[in-house]
Formats: C-alpha cells, structure tokens, sequence
C-alpha cells in the first residue's frame, strides 16, 4: 500500500472517530422512566370510570384545584391542570382506547420549571384486571427541564422523576381510597 494513502487513511478514521466521540458526548438528557400502579378492590370498569375520564383528573387527583378539558375526552384535547399549590399544567391528550382502557397524553410546551422541573413528558394510564379487583398503571416517559449536559440542581433526571412521583402517587393513593367499596 502506498505509504501516503496509508496516513491519509489513518487520518481520516481518526478524524470520524473522534466526530462519533464527541456526537456520543454531545447527545443530551435521555428520557427517565416513571412507572407507578396500583392495585384496587374494584372491578376494571369502576377504575376506568373514574380515572379514564380526561376532564376529571381532579375529581381524584388530591393536588389538583381544579382541571378542564376543551374538547372532552376526544383525541387532541387539551386541558389545564391547576394545582391546589399554585401553578398550571397543561396536557393533550393522544389516544383514548375504552375498549381496552388505556389512554396516552403528553405534557404541552409551555411547562414552567418553577411548577414541575421538566422539559416534557408523555404518559400512558391504563386499567388492567387484577384478582378479583383491579390494577391502575401510569407509566411516563420524561425529559428534565435543563437539557444541557450539566444540568443546573433541581433542573436534572433525578428532580423530573422526584417531582413527576411526588405528582401521582397521591392520586393513585386516592384513586385506590375513591374505588375501596364501602
């Protein structure tokens, strides 16, 4: 082999090389998974009832003031959540399946950081039979709210999956108080 084309071979892989390292440095936050459910003692229906109805998330959600939905529980919905701290959320909702009790909704673009320190955040909530009861699952995909590669505290993975737990374990706790028979 001709003794330059070997150099400038060499170079050449050394130059991508060193591209791929950076661009594997350079990629940003990866999204953080929140998995929560619960268990209830009430039939699958019942559960769906009361937590797959879009517009009523603070009928059973005990941090909420207040929530509502423009469109309903219809694809492309968009509904604001006021939280009894202070502070809004809102959210659109994507797919809602009654047959199989699932709906999946994201976060709108507009989070405030202050309010819950993430960047974005999508979510499925389902219904599943469980015994003779049922179980309540949310399962969420998140971005932190500071997407730089150092993070500033409070703006990291860890705050976005604190904070997004801290959001819906008292809700699922409620749900499953709302739903115990009596």
């Amino acid at each position: 082999m001709n003794p330059r084309l070997h150099i400038a071979s060499r170079a050449a892989a050394c130059t991508l090389l060193g591209c791929l390292a950076q661009a594997a440095l350079a990629h940003g936050p990866t999204p953080q998974k929140i998995d929560e459910q619960v268990e209830v003692a009430a039939p699958p229906a019942a559960a769906w009832a009361l937590v797959g109805d879009f517009t009523r998330f603070a009928t059973w959600h005990p941090g909420l003031a207040a929530s509502t939905a423009d469109r309903g529980n219809s694809v492309g919905s968009r509904r604001t959540l006021t939280l009894a701290r202070g502070g809004t959320l809102t959210e659109e909702l994507d797919e809602r399946l009654d047959g199989e009790m699932s709906m999946s909704y994201r976060s709108g673009r507009d989070l405030d950081p202050a309010v819950l320190p993430v960047g974005s955040y999508s979510v499925r909530l389902r219904v599943l039979p469980a015994g003779s009861g049922s179980r309540i699952e949310w399962r969420a995909r998140a971005y932190r709210a500071d997407s730089g590669n150092e993070p500033a505290e409070g703006q990291d993975d860890e705050a976005a999956v604190t904070a997004l737990r801290e959001f819906i374990r008292p809700a699922l706790a409620a749900a499953r108080e709302q739903l115990q028979p009596r």
